[in-house]
């Protein structure tokens, strides 16, 4: 009996040790895709180490080189800023006009943007730490798209305008590269007062912690993705829901409340409701919806998703997340990459296995 007890001690402490090793891994993990584990190995973490170190970022800052223009000597000063930038924000030969000359004395005089040039080069005057974030989330890009052509960055100060909220940043080639366009003064936290024409739920998200995040979420994705317009709301869905499994993976370290732009109450609330929604669309027919308004209500950036009272907005492109994160999961033999330009998205949510409980 005594043996017996013994082993049945020895066997519930195995069971206890198991136990206990498992429940770590799964609040680890609960909630997340599996497969963004994979660079936690030291093989996988060394190659990505190696993309790093091999890397290099550097914002070009043609808003300061404004900021320092000299106006004692500002023909010349036009005349080195064409040169150096190729004319991408200023003709190359707009020093030989005097009329270009006088437009860019009268803008450096403006009271408006001296005030604004004066505070983001305060806010900005030393952006190494964004820089090295850069360079992290594009070792992980050539991890997973070895093949990506890497992006060259500008920095540029152009004056708050509410229409141009969706240009935060912008993606364009010049001299057949592919540039981004980092527009500083849109990053100068939530309640700087130059946003203060803008609603909360667009100021919440002019903060420099997404910055980074932009060039990648807003614009390098789209390279990845398929060139074919969307069509139903289950295109959309996870269309987006592909935007932003792409910036999670890219960004492992940053919480999901950054890559969703949610506080942590709007993640819980989606968390929690997300097969609420699902089932509302199923049960009113609208997962295939052509709608555009449908679509327009479920994706766009809003401060909450109608019709649910109390969610956060973009609630369809977080089931499109999910969507997308259980596919992967039960789908180990297609890779990232692959999944990135498939085209059927029906065949994609019927091989994700997403049933959330009603």
């Amino acid at each position: 009996m005594i043996i017996a007890g013994s082993v049945i001690v020895v066997a519930l402490a195995v069971v206890l040790v198991f136990w206990l090793v498992n429940r770590n891994k799964k609040e680890k993990h609960e909630g997340l895709n599996q497969r963004k584990y994979q660079v936690e190995t030291k093989a996988v973490q060394d190659t990505i180490e190696d993309l790093y170190q091999k890397t290099n970022v550097k914002i070009l800052r043609f808003d300061q080189d404004v900021y320092h223009l000299d106006t004692n000597a500002l023909q010349d000063g036009i005349r080195k800023l064409g040169k150096k930038y190729h004319g991408i924000f200023i003709d190359s030969t707009a020093w030989h006009y005097p009329q270009a000359v006088a437009q860019m004395k009268g803008f450096l005089a403006d009271p408006y943007f001296v005030e604004l040039y004066k505070y983001v080069n305060s806010q900005y005057a030393n952006i190494g730490e964004l820089e090295d974030e850069l360079r992290h989330a594009l070792a992980y890009y050539q991890y997973y798209f070895p093949d990506a052509k890497l992006p060259v960055f500008y920095s540029v100060v152009g004056g708050i305008d509410p229409d141009s909220y969706t240009k935060l940043v912008e993606g364009q080639v010049i001299d057949g590269k592919l540039s981004l366009i980092l527009h500083l003064d849109w990053y100068l936290g939530k309640d700087n007062k130059y946003y203060g024409a803008l609603p909360q739920y667009i100021r919440r998200q002019c903060d420099k912690k997404y910055l980074a995040i932009d060039c990648f979420r807003n614009v390098l994705v789209w390279d990845q993705l398929p060139n074919k317009e969307p069509i139903t709301l289950l295109d959309n869905m996870l269309m987006a829901g592909k935007v932003l499994y792409f910036t999670e993976m890219l960004f492992p370290n940053r919480p999901l409340e950054d890559v969703f732009a949610y506080t942590t109450e709007e993640l819980q609330w989606a968390e929690q409701h997300h097969g609420d929604v699902w089932n509302y669309l199923i049960e009113n027919e609208l997962v295939y919806s052509k709608d555009a308004t449908v679509a327009q209500h479920l994706i766009d950036v809003a401060p909450e998703t109608k019709p649910f009272k109390g969610s956060p907005g973009r609630m369809g492109a977080f089931v499109g997340w999910k969507i997308v994160c259980h596919f992967m999961e039960n789908n180990p033999k297609i890779s990232f990459q692959e999944m990135m330009k498939m085209t059927d998205m029906n065949e994609m949510l019927k091989k994700s296995g997403y049933k959330p409980q009603k």
